[in-house]
């Protein structure tokens, strides 16, 4: 049958990289390079979106920390303020 549908798939007029099921009429794309291209494009966004999360956490957890350092200078200036009275 994958055969039968092939045959009657043909290319769009001007176009070598998309060909019409004859039987369903479905437009489909055969250009394989813009398939992996595509593919590889779509992996670098993952990637770049994984690589944002994770230094967008970071960040956060430096502002967390940097908050807690200056409670604590806080806390000691305040007892070397209160000692010196």
């Amino acid at each position: 049958m994958a055969d039968e549908q092939r045959m009657t798939a043909k290319y769009v007029e001007g176009r070598t990289d998309i060909i019409k099921d004859g039987i369903t009429g479905a437009v489909l794309n055969v250009d394989h390079n813009a398939y992996q291209a595509a593919v590889n494009a779509s992996k670098l966004r993952e990637a770049s979106k994984h690589q944002l999360e994770s230094n967008t956490n970071d960040i956060n957890s430096i502002k967390e920390e940097l908050t807690e350092i200056k409670g604590m200078l806080r806390q000691v200036l305040g007892s070397v303020m209160d000692d010196g009275r």
